[in-house]
């Protein structure tokens, strides 16, 4: 199984450009990335800094993005990179290292990134740290909101993890990313490398989330309607990394997934609603397109996937 010929040719421009979102207008008091025609990051005009970053604390609960951020950043020499898989937990460790910089997913369960911002607002220990947030959401308000709480900036999710890097310097500095494009592709052939492999886990994982989605759908279409919240965060992590790693079409039928789910909870209380099946039954047959895209995926994975076997014998 091999890569496709172009699907890796311009490294600086990963294929998860096509996921870049604009706004119109944009937010007060800020600027944007317009060296390529797309606000994917958004600067707070209001916030520099004269020096370097050396220490990052990104804080995200998807076990896949982290693995991502911490892989890629941990190439940058000198950076000293830590990762939190929730708003307490970043807390907690933002007291014992004091990070130079927190990059910050704004959905989370529990103490969500917004909330974990305020948190670190009221510590006179915690309150000059600088805080960029990730996040899906790219409505204007909701960017201006961000903003507003005092965030030095925002990038955009889906985001190409060989910028990462860049954006997060053009953040800390506010120069515009242009400049930066040499920090991103310095260390591109260790970083490309990590990048394939991680992909390739993913994919493993991925098909193994489809299996055990499968699994629990049958067990809430005989009744057990505790699984639903292990379904909707499946569901919602394979939107977010499918679309991270490129892969557009299982992040598509992730999210559809985790948006059924969530709507069922939301509507029909603990002992469910007379239209309840007919929905399980559609969540069932996305799970079937789910794993056809996965299967797919396979077909255009990095090079060194073709040293692995596609678990597909497991259907």
């Amino acid at each position: 199984m091999t890569a496709s010929a172009d699907s890796r040719s311009d490294a600086c421009h990963h294929a998860r450009r096509s996921d870049v979102y604009c706004f119109a207008p944009h937010p007060p008091n800020c600027h944007t990335d317009s060296t390529i025609g797309h606000a994917r990051l958004i600067l707070n005009s209001g916030k520099m800094s004269t020096r370097d970053f050396q220490s990052i604390l990104y804080v995200d609960d998807d076990a896949d993005i982290c693995s991502v951020v911490q892989a890629t950043l941990r190439l940058v020499p000198g950076l000293n990179v830590q990762t939190a898989d929730s708003g307490e937990r970043a807390i907690d460790l933002a007291y014992e290292i004091r990070p130079d910089l927190v990059l910050m997913d704004v959905m989370m369960p529990g103490l969500d990134g917004p909330s974990t911002f305020r948190r670190m607002r009221e510590s006179t220990l915690l309150a000059d740290i600088p805080v960029v947030f990730m996040t899906a959401k790219v409505l204007p308000a909701e960017i201006s909101q961000f903003l507003q709480l005092g965030a030095i900036g925002v990038i955009v999710k889906p985001f190409d993890p060989l910028r990462l890097y860049a954006d997060l310097v053009a953040l800390w500095t506010k120069e515009g990313a242009a400049g930066q494009s040499s920090i991103a592709c310095s260390a591109l052939p260790n970083a490309q490398t990590h990048l394939d492999s991680l992909t390739i886990s993913f994919l493993q994982r991925a098909w193994a989330d489809v299996i055990n989605l499968a699994k629990m759908i049958e067990r809430a279409q005989n009744g057990d309607r505790s699984v639903f919240p292990e379904v909707e965060r499946v569901s919602h992590s394979l939107h977010g990394a499918g679309a991270m790693f490129g892969f557009p079409k299982i992040s598509e039928v992730g999210g559809k997934m985790a948006r059924i789910v969530e709507g069922l909870v939301a509507s029909a209380g603990a002992r469910g609603s007379a239209g309840e099946p007919a929905v399980l039954q559609q969540l069932l047959e996305f799970s079937k397109q789910l794993a056809q895209e996965v299967e797919a995926a396979w077909q255009t994975a990095p090079q060194g996937a073709a040293m692995f076997q596609a678990p597909f014998g497991t259907k």
